[in-house]
């Protein structure tokens, strides 16, 4: 059977696989503020995931990363939600329809994924958006499976969504991206850098370094699609995190095709942390043979966090994990 991915039947859950996401970024635009967000749920097989800190009596965890960027204030407000249940009625549907919550939170909070015809939703403790696709979906190397050498991975982007909702109770609209992925194989001591481009004439780029395989694909204003090699050149914007002490190159020069891009970060401390994962995710200025755009970047360095960090890490998952099992029985 060939490998290829088929819409819209993928966007719906894959049994056996180590890992899966449903993750989403974009930028939004009140009367009084602009942001920045991103939310990634996460779904994974406790014995092929290949992450030790999850030690918990169940085969399928659930877990979720969210970020809300206030651009004006230059803050960031960060969730890590290190299991989350999702309910019974979650992935009955024909179409995508996920529906979770945090049973920690005193008071019940629900979050969604789901798809309603043409339209995604996708609530979470930040913001209640709906998303419709200007674009076709772009399939990552052409079929969106990709073979990266130790791994291979299944990868499809919706890569320009107009969207419209709220941020807490202010009104919003703005542009964003989804990403879908899932692959057989867990983390394997894993590094890349990733970046999802969205340039003002209408052309999007999604590109990225996994361990030293470099791809992007391009979807152009008329829907064309391209698949070609691409370079990372770092500039001259660091930093480094007090918390993991990770070093991270925030500055990117990209070449790709007749494409010669550039990125800065819109803030610096955007490092998520999450068991011996770490990694650097933000809204990024673009520009693009002298034209502005917007992205997000994304990078898990190559790591070894401390034994003071990881022990830290540990008792507090523990901590929630226990008290998680607690509430459900």
């Amino acid at each position: 059977m060939e490998k290829k991915v088929v819409l819209p039947r993928d966007e719906l859950l894959h049994e056996n696989q180590a890992i899966e996401w449903w993750y989403y970024n974009g930028f939004l635009k009140s009367k009084r503020k602009n942001y920045a967000f991103m939310t990634c749920l996460f779904k994974a097989e406790k014995d092929k995931v290949n992450l030790p800190f999850l030690k918990v009596p169940l085969k399928t965890l659930y877990f979720s990363h969210s970020l809300l960027y206030d651009l004006k204030e230059k803050k960031v407000t960060k969730e890590i939600l290190p299991l989350v249940l999702v309910s019974e009625d979650s992935f009955s549907k024909k179409d995508l329809f996920i529906n979770y919550f945090y049973p920690l939170r005193k008071s019940f909070m629900n979050y969604e994924i789901a798809r309603f015809n043409d339209d995604l939703h996708v609530k979470t403790k930040f913001f209640d958006l709906w998303a419709k696709s200007e674009k076709k979906p772009l399939l990552e190397g052409g079929k969106g499976f990709i073979d990266l050498g130790p791994k291979s991975t299944y990868y499809y982007t919706y890569p320009r969504l107009s969207v419209s909702g709220y941020v807490g109770k202010d009104p919003v609209q703005g542009l964003a991206w989804h990403d879908k992925q899932w692959s057989e194989q867990g983390f394997m001591k894993d590094s890349w850098l990733w970046f999802s481009l969205q340039l003002a004439d209408g052309t999007d780029i999604v590109c990225f370094d996994y361990k030293g395989k470099k791809m992007a694909t391009i979807s152009y204003p008329n829907n064309r699609q391209e698949t070609c090699p691409v370079t990372f050149s770092p500039l001259d914007r660091h930093w480094k995190s007090k918390v993991s002490g990770i070093a991270y190159h925030l500055a990117w020069k990209i070449n790709v095709k007749n494409f010669t891009i550039t990125t800065r970060p819109l803030m610096d401390d955007c490092e998520m942390n999450f068991g011996f994962l770490n990694y650097w995710e933000g809204p990024l200025e673009v520009s693009c043979n002298g034209k502005k755009g917007q992205g997000f970047m994304e990078h898990l360095a190559e790591q070894e966090p401390s034994v003071s960090f990881r022990r830290f890490l540990i008792n507090e998952q523990k901590k929630a994990i226990k008290n998680i099992l607690a509430y459900m029985h």
